[in-house]
């Protein structure tokens, strides 16, 4: 994949922020690669993710998603929700310096009025408590036939405290 990226926007928080809104998704390129890591949050809650029409995050109930969810510590899990009000793109974000979360999100037929939006999730990171290494894939689409130009990332409850945030998109 070397040298198929192109950077489109990035960010990086160093202080406690309410969210993380990345946009530049166009019609220029088909697919797109949101990548984040050492993210972490004030309480220790899942961190979310909406997509933005006009830059202005959509809080609607229309995201579905489905997810295997891998833990150390514990037994593996399924998820999955229909109707939700955001993606749930980290489980157990864990407050403090312990390496936070690392992700990976493929974003297909963004800026296709016509077509929903789907996403891909792979994630890895220290749990809070003792959750130990955490992980889950999975995937997601948003229910709207509309224009996604970027996306808004938060936390469940509190702040996103620290994390960097890249958006790319894959050469044609």
């Amino acid at each position: 994949m070397a040298g198929s990226l192109i950077k489109i926007s990035e960010t990086t928080v160093s202080s406690a922020v309410s969210s993380v809104t990345l946009t530049g998704i166009n019609s220029t390129y088909d697919v797109y690669l949101l990548q984040y890591n050492q993210v972490a949050g004030s309480t220790g809650a899942n961190g979310r993710l909406r997509f933005t029409e006009s830059g202005t995050a959509n809080s609607t109930a229309n995201y579905d998603e489905a997810d295997k969810t891998m833990r150390s510590a514990s037994a593996f899990g399924t998820h999955s929700t229909t109707n939700a009000t955001s993606f749930i793109a980290d489980w157990n974000v864990n407050a403090g310096t312990e390496g936070g979360t690392q992700n990976i999100h493929y974003i297909f037929n963004a800026n296709n009025s016509g077509e929903f939006t789907f996403i891909t999730n792979e994630q890895t990171g220290w749990g809070v408590g003792s959750n130990g290494l955490m992980s889950f894939t999975g995937g997601g689409v948003f229910t709207v036939a509309s224009t996604v130009d970027g996306i808004n990332y938060f936390m469940e409850s509190g702040d996103v405290d620290s994390g960097s945030f890249r958006l790319f998109a894959l050469k044609k």
